[in-house]
Formats: C-alpha cells, structure tokens, sequence
C-alpha cells in the first residue's frame, strides 16, 4: 500500500513515504504551530495531532502542511479514514477551515 497517490495535494511521482518518526512528529509541531490547537473535526480546544484532511489511504499528501488539520488524538483515531462528520463535514474540500483566520 503507498502512502502518497493521485490525490488532491499529492504528488504522484513523489516517492512513497509513510507517517512517523521524527519528521511526522516535525509536522504535528508545524500543524499546530500553524493552525493552533482547536481540533478540525469536534472543534474543541486542546488538539496534540495532526490528522490528513484527504486521507492518506485515499491519495492524500502525507507531508504536506494543507493537508494536515490539528486534531484531538482521539478524534484522529476514531475518524480512521472516513469522510469527517460534525464541525468538520461543513468544510466543503477541507482547506476552508484554515482561511477562516
């Protein structure tokens, strides 16, 4: 299975990289950084992850700040790689959130 495809924000002729170690743990720091720490998906203050907006099972970009969104750990876990639902399903592509500012 790739973690990179042909999705929205991903490159197809990037070589295939998977979340973790260190440099998934830069971008957390970096989403949050970013973003802040309200969780896109319940919308509540206090996220510590970084979940994918287009799934990486879906061809998401897996290193890619505009398709991270901070997230609740819990949250990022439940919502696996589903469609968002809640606060977030109002977010037509995902990347609306992040203009709000």
């Amino acid at each position: 299975m790739s973690d990179r495809g042909p999705g929205l924000l991903a490159d197809p002729a990037a070589p295939t990289e998977r979340w973790g170690g260190r440099k998934a743990q830069q971008y957390v720091r970096l989403t949050l950084e970013q973003y802040g720490s309200v969780c896109w998906l319940c919308g509540l203050p206090g996220a510590t992850s970084a979940d994918h907006i287009i799934p990486r099972s879906q061809g998401g970009a897996v290193y890619d700040l505009r398709n991270l969104g901070p997230a609740h750990k819990r949250c990022n876990e439940s919502r696996g790689n589903r469609a968002a639902s809640g606060p977030a399903a109002i977010i037509e592509n995902g990347m609306q959130f992040f203009s709000l500012a």
